[in-house]
C-alpha cells in the first residue's frame, strides 16, 4: 500500500512593499482567503477525477496546510497531503509533476492565458473534455480576485506560484487582474452571429465564434438541463462546422464583460438558423 504523498506550493508576492517582506493586513488576508479557496478546488478537482467543488473549505482525498512565513521576504507556503488512495490511483513516481501541470492549466485557463500540458494525465482530460479548465476556470474566477487584491491595491506588482526545486509555473499581474475582474452578467439579450467551435453536451459549457469579433469566446448554455433547443443546436453548430458547413447562427445570449467592458463569456439563452 502507498504512503502519503506531500507537495509545497510556493505563493511569492514582489514588487511594492512585498519586496520589503510586508503587505497591508487587510490585503495579505483577502489574497490568502483566495489562495485557500483556488488550492482547494484544484486539488480536490485534481483527486477525485475531475469532480469540481463550489465554495470548497476540505478537499476530499487530500488535506492542506498553511506553513510558517520565511523572513527576507513575502511568501506563503501550501502544504498539500494527498492521502494514501489517491497516491495509490495517480501512482506517486509522476503524482507531483501531474499536479503541478493540473494547477497551472486551471489557473492559466482562469486568467485566459493558453497552455499546453506538460504530462499525459492532463493531456488525456484535455482530450477527453476540451472544456473542462474552462469550467474549473469559472469556479476560480471569484478566488482568484480576491488572491489578486495586493496588486489591485499597489502593494505588489505580481504574485508567482513557484515549484520548489523547479521553477516559476504561472505569475499573476495586472493583466491577469482585470482579466478577473468581471462585471455582473448583463441582463439582456444581445445577439451575434457565431458558430460553436467547442462543446461538451454533458456540462453545456463550449467555445463559440463570434463573427463580429473575430475571436472564440467561452460559454455555457443557460438552463443548460431544461434548454433542450439550446443543447441541440449547439451540437448541430458543431457538427456543421467539423463538416464544412459553416454552422453559422444567430446566438442570443447574455454578455460578462471584464473591468475595462471587453466580452470575456456569454451565458447562450438562444440559437436560431441565418435564414429564420
Amino acid at each position: 500500500m502507498n504512503e502519503k504523498k506531500t507537495l509545497d506550493i510556493v505563493v511569492r508576492y514582489d514588487g511594492s512593499t512585498a519586496d520589503s517582506g510586508q503587505l497591508n493586513l487587510f490585503q495579505a488576508a483577502e489574497s490568502l482567503d483566495g489562495i485557500a479557496r483556488v488550492v482547494n478546488v484544484v486539488v480536490h478537482a485534481f483527486a477525485n477525477d475531475g469532480d469540481i467543488r463550489e465554495r470548497l473549505t476540505t478537499p476530499e482525498g487530500a488535506e492542506t496546510y498553511l506553513s510558517a512565513a520565511k523572513k527576507g521576504c513575502f511568501e506563503e507556503t501550501v502544504t498539500v497531503v494527498f492521502d494514501a488512495s489517491t497516491v495509490e490511483k495517480i501512482k506517486p513516481t509522476v503524482l507531483i509533476g501531474n499536479f503541478w501541470d493540473f494547477l497551472t492549466a486551471s489557473i492559466s485557463a482562469a486568467i485566459g492565458r493558453d497552455y499546453d500540458p506538460d504530462t499525459p494525465m492532463v493531456k488525456k482530460i484535455m482530450d477527453k473534455n476540451e472544456t473542462f479548465f474552462e469550467e474549473v476556470a469559472e469556479e476560480l474566477e471569484n478566488s482568484l480576485l480576491r488572491l489578486h487584491r495586493p496588486i489591485k491595491s499597489k502593494g505588489a506588482e505580481t504574485i508567482t506560484f513557484y515549484r520548489p526545486k523547479v521553477g516559476d509555473a504561472v505569475q499573476l499581474d495586472r493583466a491577469s487582474l482585470v482579466y478577473v475582474s468581471v462585471r455582473d452578467q448583463e441582463p439582456e439579450l444581445s445577439y451575434w452571429i457565431g458558430n460553436v467551435t467547442k462543446y461538451n453536451s454533458l456540462t453545456g459549457y463550449g467555445r463559440a465564434y463570434l463573427d463580429q469579433f473575430g475571436i472564440t469566446i467561452p460559454f455555457k448554455i443557460d438552463r443548460f438541463k431544461e434548454n433542450i433547443s439550446a443543447r441541440r443546436a449547439a451540437t448541430a453548430s458543431m457538427n456543421e462546422r467539423e463538416h464544412e458547413e459553416g454552422g453559422k447562427r444567430r446566438i442570443g445570449a447574455y454578455a460578462v464583460r471584464n473591468s475595462l467592458g471587453n466580452l470575456k463569456r456569454i451565458t447562450i439563452s438562444e440559437f436560431a438558423k441565418i435564414n429564420e
